[in-house]
């Protein structure tokens, strides 16, 4: 036992050693696949989190950098960043013995994950280089958005339905479903908002936070008149208008309309959801279309 901790320890001060050394190594022997490539700070605390592996993982960081132009790539960000974690993965398995043994050691010390481990005899040597791969990936599937170009933010309205609620004592309500797709290149946010007939906001859902909705997932969201006494259907026209919108830039912007829908209100029979014809192109079809018809004639 003394002996198990007493190697550990040694490792602890050959790789903080090690990593210091690899902080101060010249700029044309560190590589710069991995790490944003307009950030100091970026660069070192990259540097830092997936060292040793920094050059070694570069070739992997490449290709992610290419795929992360998804109009080109025509891939989605999620399929992106899970081709890196595969990439990642085989170059830990296809290094020879020794290096895995060398780098791995080192890789213990600098994961945050295995940390807690150092000192115990939960430490498994073989698999630090995939941990260290973990962590890179988890980095740049939360923090990457900003990095991504030729993002396509899109929804695909799939069903629309309407109930008009009879009140016998007052004016009628109303109650707007939609279904919608998210079939862009990257998971966003959405929500649905109610207007009234001069344009301002009857109800929008969620009130609070948005839906989150991934790459080719299906989702439903209400509004309604019903639980707010200062608005009812009379406030709203016919048709009634309600707008699809989705957070389309990384960060506290505004949400964008991607849909604009006209809902009748006077649809039989009442009390109960009638189906809405609609059939709008979405932003990634508008896309498609576009780069078909491009490619048709030989336009890049």
């Amino acid at each position: 036992m003394v002996r198990r901790v007493f190697v550990k320890i040694l490792a602890l001060f050959i790789g903080f050693f090690l990593f210091g050394y690899g902080i101060y190594i010249p700029k044309a022997y560190a590589g710069n696949g991995c790490g944003p490539q307009n950030s100091t700070i970026g660069h070192i605390a990259t540097k830092f989190f997936i060292y040793p592996y920094d050059g070694l993982f570069n070739p992997a960081c490449e290709k992610h950098d290419d795929c992360y132009n998804l109009a080109e790539s025509g891939k989605t960000k999620e399929q992106c960043d899970n081709e890196f974690q595969q990439n990642l993965y085989k170059i830990c398995e296809d290094r020879d013995f020794w290096k895995k043994i060398s780098q791995n050691i080192f890789g213990m010390i600098t994961n945050p994950k295995m940390w807690g481990n150092i000192l115990t005899s939960d430490v498994n040597l073989l698999n630090s280089c995939k941990k260290q791969a973990d962590y890179a990936v988890w980095a740049v599937s939360k923090l990457g958005e900003s990095s991504v170009s030729g993002a396509i933010y899109s929804l695909k309205v799939q069903a629309v339905k309407v109930n008009r609620i009879v009140d016998r004592l007052s004016d009628d309500e109303l109650s707007v479903c939609v279904t919608v797709k998210n079939d862009s290149n990257l998971d966003t946010e959405w929500d649905l908002v109610l207007l009234k007939k001069d344009g301002n906001i009857a109800d929008v859902e969620p009130d609070i936070y948005e839906r989150n909705i991934k790459v080719g997932e299906i989702d439903e969201e209400c509004v309604t008149t019903d639980y707010d006494s200062t608005v009812s259907i009379s406030d709203l026209g016919n048709p009634a208008q309600l707008a699809v919108r989705v957070d389309d830039y990384p960060g506290w912007d505004e949400f964008k309309p991607v849909a604009v829908i006209e809902v009748p209100t006077d649809l039989k029979p009442y009390d109960q959801y009638n189906a809405v014809h609609f059939d709008q192109q979405s932003k990634r079809e508008a896309y498609e279309a576009l780069r078909e018809i491009k490619q048709q004639v030989g336009v890049k």
